[in-house]
């Protein structure tokens, strides 16, 4: 049937405490091939982004062509552990912050989160957008979760409900994950002009009360979705999974 909205009172962009990000920085380090006490925010001053400057193409440079972007794609294929530890994080994350923060009990999540690192000096990537415009359903929320201090420039930017045109950058530090309804606000990034380095990491989540077919229609559960609930994140040949594929 029809997809719904998100509740009105989900919709309201929400500061979400995360309690402790440490051991989740120390996963990513290690993701990055970083030094677990490498402090992220200061990322470009490493040797590798000293070659990106001299090279004098900082300013091409956005959130996606870095090589920290292409560490952490492939991490997976790297048998060093990292890969395994954060995602084991991420899922802890999913049922012990996003669940009780969204009053339920399960939810489809993205399965891999998209990973974002902006050094300071670097382009904008993308345009401002909805999510709605790239087919995604108008149940989903968003959770952008920063890993370094966020504000100004370095951040999103994004509009307080759709249409509003009053775009201000979140502001947080480590600890706190930032919900959004990403799906129906404007929302973009700048050129980084602070010189802070941003990592963070951001994911689609649907509550199990607005689980429709449509909803899962350009993006399917046990694909781009995982499912997690109280319990645990389920195994994609578990029964619950193939019974939630088969009804939506």
């Amino acid at each position: 049937g029809r997809v719904p909205r998100l509740p009105e009172s989900l919709q309201a962009t929400t500061h979400v405490p995360m309690g402790d990000t440490a051991p989740l920085v120390k996963a990513v380090c290690a993701m990055l091939q970083e030094p677990e006490d490498t402090d992220l925010s200061k990322l470009h001053e490493s040797e590798e982004a000293a070659k990106i400057i001299r090279s004098g193409t900082m300013v091409q440079v956005g959130p996606r062509e870095n090589p920290w972007n292409a560490r952490f794609l492939t991490a997976v294929m790297r048998d060093d552990g990292a890969h395994g530890r954060f995602f084991h994080l991420y899922h802890d994350f999913i049922r012990t912050v996003i669940l009780p923060d969204l009053g339920t009990d399960l939810v489809a999540f993205q399965a891999r989160p998209t990973f974002r690192c902006h050094l300071p000096g670097t382009a904008a990537i993308g345009r401002p957008h909805r999510d709605e415009d790239y087919g995604h359903p108008w149940c989903e929320v968003n959770y952008w979760v920063p890993l370094t201090p966020v504000f100004g420039s370095n951040s999103l930017q994004c509009e307080s409900v759709r249409g509003a045109g009053d775009f201000a950058a979140f502001e947080a530090d480590k600890g706190v994950a930032i919900r959004f309804y990403g799906n129906q606000v404007w929302h973009y990034n700048v050129a980084n002009d602070t010189n802070v380095t941003r990592i963070s990491f951001d994911l689609r989540v649907i509550r199990q009360e607005e689980f429709c077919a449509d909803a899962f229609m350009l993006f399917k559960l046990g694909a781009y979705y995982s499912v997690c609930t109280t319990e645990g994140v389920l195994e994609r040949s578990s029964d619950r999974m193939r019974d939630l594929q088969e009804r939506y």
